[in-house]
């Protein structure tokens, strides 16, 4: 299969850097399928998981909290505010977290900026559904969900 250069960076750090078949970004407008050759294009992410498929088939998955993504000369350029592998993210302080978000919401309170909050929630879940994912793939429990 085709392949095209996918590099991923944080401000933070350079995350990945391979050669790719397939790369799956969270977009604004939904999951964008990139395979070798695909057009030039800007994309904006949203928190999401990223799903990519190594040259010879070794797949991963990141978490990513945001940013964009441009496509360009058979390379895929993600910077991204954040991108977390599975074995990065604690389970129990995303639940927390998670936890901690809807009870601010749920207390409606005008002293809080309900935007950021909202964000802390959409990350929160975000972080939880690729660990979730990654066990199970862990215990036999599937590929994907």
């Amino acid at each position: 299969m085709p392949v095209f250069k996918l590099v991923i960076v944080t401000p933070e750090k350079p995350v990945l850097d391979c050669e790719a078949e397939y790369v799956s970004l969270p977009a604004v407008d939904g999951q964008l399928g990139v395979l070798a050759r695909h057009a030039p294009y800007a994309v904006q992410l949203v928190e999401g998981l990223l799903r990519y498929r190594k040259a010879g088939g070794e797949e991963g998955e990141f978490a990513v909290m945001g940013g964009f993504a441009e496509i360009c000369n058979n390379e895929v350029s993600v910077f991204a505010e954040a991108a977390e592998l599975a074995t990065e993210i604690s389970e129990e302080k995303q639940r927390q977290e998670l936890q901690r978000s809807k009870d601010i919401l749920a207390a409606k309170s005008k002293d809080v900026d309900i935007e950021t909050v909202q964000a802390q929630l959409r990350r929160a879940s975000v972080r939880l559904h690729l660990k979730e994912r990654a066990q199970r793939r862990h215990t036999g429990g599937g590929r994907h969900a």
